[in-house]
């Protein structure tokens, strides 16, 4: 029996590149809005609900977006090849030029930080952190580490240090 949540689709963001929406019709797209091109968009209920299916089942919702992003480049060949192209070039230039990459994934990372705090104090309060930069919410309390409930750029990068260290001891132990 089908699931009465709703299929994910990729759709072609403004860039051309393949953009997670929600299609499908009746009850599953209750709640969405329409977006940029036309593209059905999860509400935040919705969005939460499929966050949690891919917390209970990772390897599942791995599955089902490999299967979403096969079926969109069927439907869609030509957008397809060139959004493989661009990704291939980019995968060639930071490979030539890494430390170029780095600096601009950092620049775009500060960039999203200042926009996501909005009261310009250089940290992140929880709703900011949930209006601007989801991912940190949901490990808002781990990043935390002085629990002032505010969020520094020091903060994160720590937290990124601890979490790369963790990948680094797992993959020399196995």
């Amino acid at each position: 029996m089908a699931s009465q949540t709703p299929l994910l689709l990729p759709a072609v963001a403004a860039e051309g590149s393949p953009a997670p929406t929600a299609t499908g019709g009746g009850a599953a797209n209750a709640g969405q809005q329409e977006g940029a091109g036309g593209r059905r968009e999860l509400s935040p209920e919705q969005r939460q609900a499929a966050r949690e299916r891919c917390q209970a089942d990772p390897a599942q919702c791995r599955a089902e977006s490999r299967a979403r992003r096969e079926q969109w480049c069927k439907d869609n060949a030509e957008k397809c090849r060139e959004a493989k192209a661009r990704a291939q070039q980019r995968r060639e230039q930071c490979k030539a030029d890494p430390g170029k990459c780095r600096a601009e994934a950092k620049a775009r990372e500060e960039a999203r930080f200042k926009r996501a705090d909005t009261d310009g104090n250089g940290a992140l309060s929880r709703a900011e952190a949930e209006k601007g930069m989801r991912a940190l919410a949901r490990h808002f309390d781990q990043i935390d580490a002085n629990k002032d409930g505010q969020i520094t750029r020091e903060e994160i990068e720590a937290a990124r240090k601890a979490r790369e260290g963790a990948r680094r001891g797992k993959a020399n132990a196995g």
